[in-house]
């Protein structure tokens, strides 16, 4: 009879599963895995931390059962709550394999947060319970005589006053009043939509794609930005988009729709000749924001992992 742990096994924490999400806690239990390996063998050591280096292809190896784009994903729900940290202490600049560590007094914090949640929902239902047996032990003359009053909280009393602030003030706001707040509002509006060309380029990594693209898309993103401030309508492939849109749509861009944006360029290159690269690079960047999702669907589909 076969035994099921002839290898190292792929373990979870409860806790950090209900806290990050299953597919979350068994990468990170396997970068930890990593990293305690080179830290007992004192190794791979880059800034007051020990790391762990991986192609995505290689985790992919990690986690036969995962398609590589639930590993990016899953990596990049990772890092977006700042868990695992990523750099690169490659000795060769070519060599674009990324190198992985954990963070772990965020981990900490997080855990530490939803422990407290779950022993608060765990009070508030033991509560509940107490107070339905109390109440099954009374007789029916003791509930009459004694209707149930609602236990006064500091909670409950600041609750009820900032209500009641709250509609007085509703009922006593004149016109400049709701101008001023709707001016406040508009130029929140403003600020949110305001396309910030080194936030987009440092969220989109460029780093960690290949090194004889960052540049184009560098530059193709730059071109993108100067067509939202001079037009209201913005040529895209053969389709004009209003200038509103593209700058929602241009504050959604990151590592991973660049990444997919530099791919299909490379795709199409292997099929037609691209007389101008960067135009077509831009509509691969733009296009790859709305499109990511139906093309990895579609991949996860054709791979048999969903229906």
């Amino acid at each position: 009879m076969s035994k099921l742990f002839d290898i190292h096994p792929l373990v979870v924490d409860k806790d950090i599963a209900t806290a990050l999400g299953l597919n979350e806690a068994i990468v990170l239990q396997q970068v930890h895995y990593w990293i305690e390996i080179n830290k007992k063998h004192k190794r791979n050591c880059h800034k007051g931390r020990y790391w762990t280096y991986n192609t995505i292809e290689e985790w992919r190896e990690e986690f036969p059962f995962w398609s590589i784009s639930t590993v990016k994903r899953t990596f990049k729900r990772l890092r977006d709550r700042k868990i695992i940290i990523v750099d690169n202490f490659n000795t060769f600049q070519m060599d674009r394999t990324l190198w992985y560590t954990i963070d772990y007094e965020e981990l900490e914090k997080i855990m530490e947060k939803s422990l407290n949640t779950k022993e608060d929902q765990n009070s508030i239902m033991k509560g509940s319970k107490e107070i339905v047996e109390d109440n099954q032990n009374d007789t029916m003359e003791e509930s009459k005589k004694n209707p149930a009053i609602p236990e006064t909280s500091t909670e409950i009393t600041t609750e009820i006053s900032n209500q009641s602030i709250s509609q007085s003030i509703e009922k006593d706001k004149d016109e400049n009043i709701k101008k001023e707040r709707q001016i406040d509002r508009q130029t929140t509006q403003k600020n949110k939509t305001n396309l910030d060309y080194e936030a987009i380029i440092k969220r989109c990594e460029l780093y960690a794609i290949d090194e004889k693209y960052r540049d184009a898309v560098a530059h193709a993103i730059k071109l993108l930005l100067l067509d939202i401030e001079k037009s209201k309508w913005i040529k895209i492939g053969d389709n004009y988009i209003p200038t509103e849109t593209v700058k929602k749509d241009i504050n959604k861009l990151n590592f991973l729709t660049v990444e997919h944006a530099v791919n299909k360029f490379k795709e199409a290159s292997k099929s037609i000749e691209i007389r101008n690269p960067i135009a077509y690079l831009k509509v691969c960047i733009y296009n790859s924001i709305n499109e990511m999702a139906v093309d990895i669907d579609s991949k996860l589909r054709y791979e048999g992992l969903i229906d």
